[in-house]
């Protein structure tokens, strides 16, 4: 284009449409009188003309605005789902407004993933020196209880010392699981591990026979095995532990381990015919710190995740809501197991 032509006009209205930003205008009564494509789209209406900005972007009219204004806003869609904006409203000369507003779902994403980082780091950060503050004293405890037990004769009180000492001893597992964060799977040691299995479901057995839950124990008898048999433990608690949270009274849960693949693999599966989990949940069941319980941590399933692929393995998770859920581990224990001693 020469100098000496003159400048192509190009319609205002076009360049508001063309805007990624949603934009709407308001007159002094607060009736949007102007909105563009991205406005629409962003709050899912098809349009926006005639409507009051209140019933859009929540109460309405702001304070006389002497200069722009910054805030978020919860909005509702009409298919009755939330959603957070952010918005910037300026005064036109003359009367109304235009407002200048984005979703904030992404940003909002970022925020929650960065705080659950921060919570992370501060849970590794104190948890060797919390752990070992209550593992100690938790170790005396169960000493003094079996002893007692030893010299209590069979009747009421030995019955009542079994179970402290059977709570004590499913509080040390929960503390073991929450202690295998960052413990490695895999062991240059060959230990026991079905009597690990065992161990960890008998301690969780009672309490969930007594919520009327039956409970099938099928471990084989292993040779032993290039594994922390602790870190077993805790997966075993926490897979059981979970599957009790989902069952009712008149569930099942069973606990297999065994061999496969001509014992190149060692296989750990929990299965319960408790509630099961929606599609949404089973998507995020492995997230650190995400939970549907509502005193739950979202540790253990996390941890047990992150255990298995460090060993080299996978952890599969099947589930239906309303039939039950299945949870195997699968590790690695080539290239052969050793003979049991």
């Amino acid at each position: 284009m020469s100098s000496s032509e003159p400048p192509v006009a190009i319609d205002d209205v076009a360049i508001v449409d063309a805007l990624p930003a949603a934009v709407v205008v308001i007159d002094d009564h607060g009736t949007i009188i102007r909105a563009n494509p991205r406005a629409c789209e962003v709050l899912d209406r098809p349009t926006l003309l005639g409507l009051s900005i209140h019933a859009v972007l929540g109460p309405w009219p702001l304070p006389p605005l002497a200069e722009p204004l910054r805030a978020e806003r919860n909005v509702v869609r009409p298919d009755g789902t939330p959603r957070t904006v952010g918005l910037a409203a300026s005064p036109i000369p003359g009367g109304g407004m235009v407002i200048v507003f984005q979703d904030l779902a992404r940003w909002q994403r970022l925020r929650d993933e960065r705080d659950r980082l921060m919570r992370l780091a501060m849970v590794g950060e104190a948890l060797p020196t919390i752990l070992h503050e209550l593992k100690n004293p938790l170790a005396a405890l169960i000493a003094a209880g079996e002893i007692l037990i030893e010299d209590t004769a069979p009747g009421a009180v030995q019955d009542q010392l079994h179970a402290i000492l059977g709570e004590a001893r499913r509080l040390r597992l929960g503390l073991d699981g929450i202690g295998s964060v960052g413990r490695a799977l895999a062991s240059p040691r060959y230990q026991v591990i079905d009597q690990a299995c065992r161990e960890a479901f008998k301690v969780l057995e009672l309490r969930a026979n007594r919520a009327g839950i039956a409970t099938r124990c099928d471990v084989r008898d292993l040779p032993l095995l290039p594994l922390e048999a602790a870190v077993v433990r805790a997966m075993v608690f926490n897979l059981v532990n979970n599957a009790i949270h989902a069952c009712s009274a008149g569930a099942a849960i069973n606990l297999h381990a065994r061999l496969v693949e001509d014992g190149r693999w060692f296989e750990l599966t929990v299965v319960d015919t408790g509630a099961g989990m929606t599609h949404d949940v089973l998507a995020r069941c492995t997230e650190l710190f995400y939970s549907t319980k509502r005193n739950g941590s979202g540790i253990g399933l996390a941890v047990v995740r992150q255990a298995v692929v460090d060993a080299g393995g996978r952890l599969d998770v099947e589930s239906v809501p309303g039939f039950g859920t299945g949870i195997t581990a699968r590790i690695p224990v080539a290239p052969a197991a050793r003979p049991a001693a």
